[in-house]
């Protein structure tokens, strides 16, 4: 099964990493690199994670950060639509998308 970031997703790790390394460069690749290794995950768990809030989406928490990857999955692919700080109101955040 292929892993594809949606261009928002893209977006959001790009959002991440730039404010963590504000604080700390180092910190901020282990969070990305802690974030990726959960999504590459789901290429062979898709259903790891929970039935999403949007329909024909699933969500997973990131282990051990406060970090939620919003996905779909086909067949033959996994695409991450949205990586978000658990903090945030996800439906607001995705509406401002034009998702919701």
């Amino acid at each position: 099964m292929r892993l594809v970031y949606a261009e928002p997703a893209s977006r959001d790790l790009a959002s991440i990493i730039a404010y963590i390394a504000l604080d700390s460069p180092a910190a901020a690749e282990t969070v990305i690199r802690r974030i990726i290794e959960s999504a590459h995950k789901l290429t062979r768990f898709p259903d790891m994670g929970r039935m999403g809030r949007l329909p024909g989406t699933r969500e997973l928490v990131v282990p051990g950060l406060p970090y939620l990857i919003v996905y779909q999955v086909t067949p033959d692919m996994v695409t991450v639509l949205a990586v978000f700080h658990g903090s945030r109101n996800l439906a607001r955040a995705l509406a401002e998308r034009g998702k919701a």
